[in-house]
């Protein structure tokens, strides 16, 4: 039996803490009565009468018996068909309008317009409130129906290409010619053909934007679908967000020779309402899905156990799911695993135009703002050659990674948060606040639903695998993983399309030690360690290079045995290597920083979230050697 670590049942529930709302705190009910801040609530235990002082880290959605479990709540997302999928959205949309509250006469009304009997309305209502997530609208009856088969990797792969080669073209073919051309190319490849309803499926999940767009009529879709320049805003806290990446001004060194290694990217999300840093990335590593996904769940998660753990003495008091993340148009955006993840938490992502200005500027000003004051740290590169003139960035460079990494929390709590800001006339905290708690001139919004689960968030946001169970388990990039979870799915054949099973899994690729197995049945992850435990936790881009090396040397096969040599070699290379080149010590850096990630987990116990909450941050106390900024 696997111990309570490495079994993880999905929980995208969020907590909604209102006035006169319910909610549990060590195993009891209680009614909340006041609101006090983000760190406190008053609560009346519905047993004995009395309020008590709730600790806002310790509360929990109240499980109550009228929890609708349809069969999809806890399922990995890739596991939910296209057909429930648009399902899922459809009643989403339709409930959106009501999520903030409505008079009786306003859902028929609302009803009346959407052409459904009011009695769904509420139906939608109560699944989408009582799960928490938009999982919970799919029908319990729906899903894969008898007989039905899921189509092949292979036939999915040339779907795709054919809708991307042929239908968002500015020729503008029939869906027909494109169902045509799929039955051709399966034909060819000697590949089962999915059916022609299934071909029109994907062609309609296609959005009248990208369709409009990649056929020629980019003004169209401008005019139709895009915000107008200059003027995109906010009306409350967490409507709309924007995230970008950046590499940082500044030259960092290595955290043992202290010979410099480069300069590090980082990753921000920006509240557009009230200018309040919601999250944030650091890495040696260009822009990728993994930079978004870490922004993201650093954003949407409660972050005062973590500032402890990290030993920031601050507040952060942002969490929640945005309404809209304003992105650029890179493919780490539009990735699957980033959209539908978004998507399930009630998060949609609008893409700036490419090469128009006005779209990103809030995002734009606030890595300006950054890298502006990174600019006073020893080892600046500053924005460029002019600026920079004779002054050496890398003989002045003191700064590591870990130290930037808290330099830079410190800087977003206790400076960039407090400060004033020019457009709002009042810092982004008290705006934050204002909006949350409401002020003088408008009332607030109250808490955004608070996330019950971190490690679900994390999960949701990790790059996905599908791959059979052999008897050795489960290979990927040719590591097998193996785990007794996996024993009674070895060589295991669908009955319908008498093929061998293809189950989920998932990876973080900063330690690909183990992975995630989704298992359909228990609908639940568990965690399988690589078969062979003499290997040591490497990031995927250490074993990549190790790959590289044995590529070199003529070996095809890899074995465990050779990339544990290799990586004794390699890092032996780096090490003996750092003193002379900056590529060497960059390397050297990536393989301490998996120490660093693995050590800033969030801490997740009532002790450490308590001790935090007693050791509240003194907004007198800022870091002297942060400078002030325009």
């Amino acid at each position: 039996m696997q111990s309570p670590d490495t079994k993880h049942v999905l929980d995208r529930s969020a907590i909604g803490i209102v006035t006169n709302g319910y909610v549990e705190s060590n195993s009891r009910i209680y009614k909340v009565s006041q609101i006090i801040d983000f760190h406190e609530v008053i609560g009346i235990d519905i047993e004995t009468n009395q309020a008590k002082r709730l600790l806002i880290n310790t509360l929990k959605p109240v499980e109550g018996s009228d929890s609708i479990d349809n069969g999809f709540i806890h399922r990995d997302l890739t596991d939910i068909s296209d057909e429930n999928w648009k399902i899922m959205e459809k009643k989403f949309l339709a409930i959106k309008p009501l999520l903030d509250g409505a008079t009786r006469a306003e859902k028929e009304e609302h009803a009346k317009t959407l052409g459904v009997h009011v009695t769904t309305l509420y139906r939608w209502l109560k699944h989408y409130k009582s799960t928490g997530t938009l999982t919970g609208l799919i029908p319990r009856k729906e899903g894969r129906k008898e007989g039905e088969t899921r189509i092949e990797n292979r036939a999915e792969s040339i779907i795709q290409k054919m809708i991307q080669e042929h239908f968002l073209t500015r020729q503008k073919p029939t869906v027909q010619f494109v169902i045509n051309r799929v039955l051709f190319e399966c034909h060819k490849e000697n590949i089962t053909p999915p059916s022609a309803n299934t071909i029109r499926r994907r062609i309609s999940k296609i959005t009248e934007y990208e369709r409009l767009k990649r056929q020629g009529n980019k003004s169209i879709a401008e005019t139709k679908f895009g915000p107008a320049a200059g003027k995109y805003k906010a009306d409350y806290p967490l409507q709309v967000v924007q995230i970008d990446h950046t590499q940082a001004d500044i030259i960092l060194v290595d955290d043992e020779t202290r010979q410099t290694i480069g300069r590090p990217w980082i990753t921000l999300m920006i509240d557009i309402y009230s200018r309040m840093i919601t999250g944030y990335y650091i890495s040696l590593d260009a822009p990728s899905i993994t930079s978004d996904a870490m922004c993201i769940a650093n954003a949407v998660c409660p972050k005062d156990a973590w500032l402890f753990q990290k030993g920031i003495d601050a507040e952060w008091n942002v969490w929640g799911f945005a309404h809209t993340i304003h992105a650029d148009n890179g493919a780490d955006f539009q990735s699957d695993t980033i959209q539908k993840s978004c998507a399930v938490y009630g998060m949609h992502i609008h893409y700036r135009p490419i090469r128009k200005t006005g779209y990103g500027g809030h995002i734009e000003r606030l890595i300006g703002t950054v890298m502006k004051t990174v600019h006073s740290i020893p080892g600046t590169t500053f924005s460029n050659i002019r600026e920079r003139q004779t002054y050496d960035s890398d003989g002045h460079a003191c700064m590591t990674f870990s130290e930037f990494d808290k330099w830079v929390v410190t800087f977003i709590t206790k400076v960039y948060h407090k400060r004033k800001h020019g457009t709002l006339g009042v810092s982004p905290e008290y705006k934050w606040k204002e909006g949350i708690f409401g002020g003088i001139n408008q009332d607030g919004i109250g808490y955004p639903p608070k996330p019950s689960d971190s490690q679900t968030i994390m999960i949701d946001f990790l790059p996905m695998f599908t791959r059979t169970i052999q008897k050795n388990g489960v290979n990927i990039d040719g590591l097998n993983y193996y785990d007794h979870v996996l024993r009674h799915l070895i060589n295991r054949v669908d009955n319908d399309t008498k093929r061998k099973e293809k189950h989920i899994f998932r990876r973080d690729p900063r330690d690909i030690s183990y992975l995630w197995f989704y298992d359909v049945v228990t609908q639940a992850y568990y965690k399988v360690l690589l078969a062979d435990q003499s290997l040591p936790n490497m990031s995927l881009w250490e074993y990549n290079k190790i790959k590289e090396r044995l590529k070199e040397r003529g070996s095809t096969t890899n074995t465990h045995h050779e990339i544990l040599a290799a990586y004794d070699e390699l890092h032996q290379q780096v090490l003996d290597a750092s003193k002379k080149t900056k590529k060497a010590r960059r390397q050297l850096q990536k393989v301490n920083m998996q120490k660093l990630r693995q050590d800033d987990k969030p801490a997740t116990s009532n002790t450490e979230k308590q001790s935090y909450k007693n050791s509240v941050a003194d907004e007198s106390l800022w870091d002297d050697d942060i400078p002030e900024f325009d």
